[in-house]
């Protein structure tokens, strides 16, 4: 499938206002069909059918959990650690997802399960808990702060590159092929196959 296929098929499963609605409770907590039917006042059948498109677009997943009583219920809720993004600039529309990954043992990692760990009266280990929360929360919006300011530079750069590649298309061919086979390998490889396909449709 290609990329703007891809990309059609996430955008479709997201504009439908029930299936958004489903993404909103599930960011509350896990939900299984029929508390999900009740919540939305849409048919169990429907929602299944909803539920269906969201885990084959990768944005839910499911688990089975026995009850003391009764048959096991299948809980829904949000794909662990899945981030889309939509990029849209004058020559470029696109969107990358993140997969889950395992988290990287950094030294905050070993931090917060020392704080967990401690064995601290309690006062004292919810504050520490409090303060290390706060530092990681400044410094993720420093980080935040500096993407977007990288980004910025990137789409400026990605603009710059099109618009010559676009014109160098029109009045030179072969010279446009040559370079376009060369940086191709050197172009992150989500921006390179973008441009590729773009300008490959005019080739």
């Amino acid at each position: 499938m290609k990329f703007n296929e891809e990309l059609g098929r996430l955008l479709d499963v997201l504009g439908n206002e029930t299936r958004r609605k489903i993404l909103l409770l599930l960011t509350k907590r896990p939900y299984f069909v029929s508390e999900l039917s009740q919540e939305l006042g849409v048919g169990q059948k429907a929602v299944l059918e909803h539920l269906r498109m969201l885990e084959e677009a990768g944005l839910v997943e499911s688990r089975i959990e026995k009850i003391p009583r009764g048959r096991p219920r299948k809980y829904y809720m949000i794909k662990r650690g899945l981030r889309l993004e939509i990029l849209l600039t004058p020559h470029l529309f696109g969107s990358e997802v993140y997969e889950p990954r395992d988290i990287t043992k950094s030294p905050e990692y070993e931090q917060a399960r020392e704080l967990i760990k401690s064995q601290e009266p309690v006062q004292v280990k919810m504050r520490e808990l409090a303060e290390f929360l706060s530092e990681l929360d400044e410094r993720i919006r420093e980080i935040v702060k500096e993407k977007r300011e990288l980004e910025e530079v990137r789409m400026l750069v990605e603009s710059y590159i099109e618009n010559v590649m676009r014109r160098m298309l029109d009045e030179n061919r072969r010279m446009f092929e040559e370079i376009l086979a060369e940086i191709e390998k050197i172009l992150p490889p989500g921006y390179a196959r973008r441009i590729k396909e773009k300008f490959m449709e005019n080739i």
